[in-house]
């Protein structure tokens, strides 16, 4: 056994916990610059005099920048180090907040939120990595569990900081508080953010040997004489194996199942603030009703991590996505009821975020081993797709002169596709060996 496992199979260190807590935290910040818009946009809109399709491309901007970043910058921390791409996003958000501060017109701004959402999407691609190569064995689910929390309550912060500032000194201040945190953030990661130990020995950058003792001796271990041996696997062979034999079907499904997952949910946490406005409340209850979806969705994939232990996790996921669209007829028809709105607002979110989290434990139960974190990575990537088009063909149904409590009982068909897709899961999705007959655990999902 060679240290890297047996740092895997022993409790975890306090430099460990740190990492750990660490990419909490910047997943935290991550889900403030990315969802802000959705709060603050009611006072831009005031201000600007937009109209609701570019209400919709606004709203769009970030999600569109993330999946780019995802998908063409996010690689680089297999190339470059962990450390580095997620030191350079976050320098690189704090930018793209500053500028959105100082913005004068739609396409300004809109160049902005791009630019953060690629920061964002870049490092939402790299923290569930770092996380799960910082946590040993037994927590790992448990710790990727746990920063996935991150964006609803920075959600949260983004909600609660624009309903103290906007008043007072404006929407552009809300950015700049974000600017700022993000900023203080990369000083703090630039001082005791680790690179990843696996990394370092599968790439052997100068000074590998010496910056992997180092964090040996953080986490009170021994030094050793030389890197432990790196087993090199294919990636491109991990890829075409998504598309051979069964995989072929399950692939279509995860995707379709995902994809129909983030666009019930990314139009119901871009659009709840403003749509509660149009039906009639206050712009303060508008960003409660925000703010209590985030809070909903927090605890919505806490939840998840302990039923999935006690039931399947795709008849698990398959009922949230039911519920899910139950809640979006319920949340429509009581809009005109403030008390009832609200409290169903928190439900809502609790289903959507939970079909989101259970996509992610699914994924490992129904692929072999070496294509687990191909078809993790492949499927959140597609499904982006979904992410930003919701927000868009939003925006485009309210100048049409939709009404919001319509507006959320179409959005009822992606969560009633998204089920389906899950439950034909379980005809066609094979188990790995050590979970067929058994539910999947919350740590299954460390595998992906």
């Amino acid at each position: 056994m060679n240290v890297l496992e047996q740092v895997r199979n022993s409790p975890m260190s306090r430099a460990q916990v740190q990492a750990v807590a660490l990419c909490l935290v910047m997943n935290v910040v991550d889900g403030f610059d990315l969802l802000v818009t959705s709060f603050v946009g009611p006072a831009i809109t005031r201000e600007w005099g937009l109209s609701p399709s570019s209400v919709g491309v606004l709203l769009s901007g970030g999600l569109a920048g993330m999946a780019i970043g995802a998908l063409f910058l996010a690689p680089f921390a297999d190339r470059i180090g962990r450390r580095k791409i997620t030191l350079g996003s976050l320098a690189l958000a704090s930018l793209g907040m500053l500028a959105a501060a100082f913005t004068q017109d739609l396409g300004q701004l809109l160049a902005a939120r791009v630019v953060t959402g690629v920061a964002v999407g870049t490092m939402a691609a790299s923290l569930p990595v770092l996380t799960s190569e910082y946590s040993n064995n037994k927590r790992k689910g448990t710790a990727v569990a746990l920063i996935t929390t991150g964006y609803g309550i920075g959600a949260v912060i983004a909600g609660l900081s624009t309903s103290v500032l906007v008043g007072s000194m404006g929407w552009r201040s809300v950015f700049v508080f974000g600017a700022v945190a993000t900023a203080v953030l990369f000083l703090v990661g630039l001082r005791f953010l680790p690179e990843s130990m696996d990394y370092l020995v599968a790439k052997r950058p100068a000074g590998a040997l010496q910056r992997f003792n180092k964090i040996l001796v953080s986490m009170g271990r021994q030094p050793v004489d030389e890197l432990p041996a790196h087993d090199t696997g294919s990636r491109k062979v991990a890829l075409e194996s998504l598309f051979q034999g069964g995989n072929a079907v399950r692939t279509v499904l995860v995707w379709l199942a995902f994809t129909a997952a983030q666009t019930a949910f990314y139009f119901a946490s871009s659009w709840t603030p403003t749509l509660l406005l149009k039906a009639g409340m206050s712009n303060q209850q508008g960003i409660s009703g925000g703010i209590l979806f985030s809070l909903g969705g927090i605890t919505g994939a806490a939840l998840l991590g302990v039923l999935v232990s006690k039931v399947e996790a795709r008849k698990l996921t398959a009922a949230y996505f039911g519920l899910a669209a139950v809640m979006l007829v319920l949340f429509s028809l009581s809009l005109g009821t403030l008390a009832i709105a609200l409290v169903f607002a928190v439900v809502l979110g609790l289903f959507l975020n939970g079909t989101i989290s259970g996509i992610n434990v699914i994924v490992p139960l129904i692929y072999p081993a070496e294509s687990r974190a191909t078809a993790l990575g492949m499927a959140v990537a597609v499904s982006r797709l979904g992410a930003v088009l919701a927000p868009l063909f939003a925006g485009y149904l309210v100048q049409a002169g939709w009404q919001p409590s319509s507006m959320y009982q179409v959005f009822t068909i992606p969560a009633l596709i998204g089920g389906a897709a899950v439950l034909l899961l379980t005809r066609f999705g094979r188990s790995t060996p050590n979970a067929v007959g058994a539910p999947v655990k919350a740590g299954a999902v460390a595998e992906a």
